[in-house]
């Protein structure tokens, strides 16, 4: 998924934002955790509830915004009433003892209000150089998640989920920001179903 290709297809983008062909930015806005953008993955009444499924998310992050401002997206999918995926953390966050990437749950909307994390200072490389790359193994049937990063020559971190995907509604890739004031720059996403 291009900068080109999200502007064509995201069922909802944020309006602040611009487009390169290199990459998709997004500027400060009004809330909190607002919603980035949204692309249905799964059309509604194709599978059932307990259908097995995984769902993998590459993500590239521009470097430069992550290493100098404050970033820290999540990135996951959602039946359109929860949303399970990663936070992905800024080198600031990094350096002050973050995970480079840990679980997330909550509820999806146009913003998130509640949030559930896991913990997000254990495990933790020793490395803190901030790489902007993700990869975000989603099993939806099990509960769980692994996000995979660069640091140390190859970090894994585990999540748990207490929620569970109703699958029948449909699944779509969901991303939010942080804070208000933070940018966040995607470069590509890449998601694969199986």
């Amino acid at each position: 998924m291009t900068p080109s290709w999200l502007e064509a297809y995201a069922s909802y983008i944020d309006r602040h934002r611009f487009s390169t062909t290199e990459k998709l930015t997004f500027n400060a806005s009004l809330l909190d955790h607002v919603a980035l953008l949204k692309v249905p993955i799964i059309p509604a009444d194709i599978m059932d509830d307990l259908s097995l499924v995984t769902v993998k998310i590459v993500v590239s992050l521009d470097e430069d915004i992550g290493q100098k401002n404050d970033n820290d997206p999540k990135f996951g999918v959602s039946d359109g009433v929860s949303f399970l995926g990663f936070m992905t953390v800024d080198r600031d966050n990094l350096s002050g003892g973050y995970a480079p990437c840990y679980g997330t749950e909550v509820t999806s909307g146009n913003s998130l209000t509640v949030t559930r994390a896991g913990n997000k200072y254990f495990p933790r490389p020793t490395d803190s150089v901030y790489h902007g790359r993700f990869v975000s193994t989603l099993k939806l049937n099990e509960h769980w998640d692994s996000c995979y990063t660069a640091h140390d020559g190859g970090f894994v971190k585990t999540a748990y989920y207490n929620k569970r995907l109703m699958l029948s509604k449909g699944v779509t890739l969901e991303v939010y920001k942080g804070g208000k004031s933070e940018k966040v720059g995607i470069k590509f996403m890449e998601v694969t179903v199986m």
